[in-house]
């Protein structure tokens, strides 16, 4: 068993902990939950102390509030993280581009291709996702979260 697992496993008690255990700061509340259970700081002793005792919940939930503030700070730590070791990355224009082509193939299927009557609510409901998706593509490239990236370089370039 890892972190990452062991945050699944807390999640269902404590979600906040959870997230934070399956990331990068997994093994400094890994240290808090050892001594909470009174058991070593590795994910399996943690685990099967949880497994063995009746009162995990409540103990789960008791290091959740107590941390809380700290859990949310590495929670969105974590997250920015994420966002930053990726922002190299050709993927995002790579998925834009495929999923461009797919609503356009969906689009000339329901206009210019004989459909099934029976296959015409599953291509509908199909398009409905993707062009959502499709949404959320262009909001990185084009919305808010594109111009705050903008911005975020521009104010680091000044400094």
């Amino acid at each position: 068993m890892n972190w990452q697992e062991l945050g699944k496993q807390v999640a269902d008690y404590a979600p906040l902990l959870g997230g934070v255990l399956g990331g990068p700061s997994g093994a400094a509340f890994g240290t808090i939950l050892a001594s909470k259970f009174g058991t070593k700081e590795t994910p399996n002793d943690i685990a099967a102390a949880i497994q063995a005792d009746p009162n995990a919940a409540l103990k789960l939930k008791e290091v959740e509030s107590n941390n809380e503030t700290k859990l949310q700070e590495l929670y969105l730590k974590d997250k920015q993280n994420a966002r930053l070791s990726h922002k190299d990355s050709r993927m995002p224009a790579a998925l834009s581009i495929a999923l461009t082509l797919f609503v356009v193939l969906v689009v000339y299927l329901l206009f210019f291709a004989p459909v099934p009557d029976a296959s015409k609510d599953v291509l509908f409901m199909l398009l409905g996702v993707v062009v959502k998706e499709w949404s959320n593509a262009m909001q990185y490239w084009y919305g808010t979260t594109r111009s705050s990236s903008d911005k975020t370089k521009l104010i680091a370039a000044r400094n």
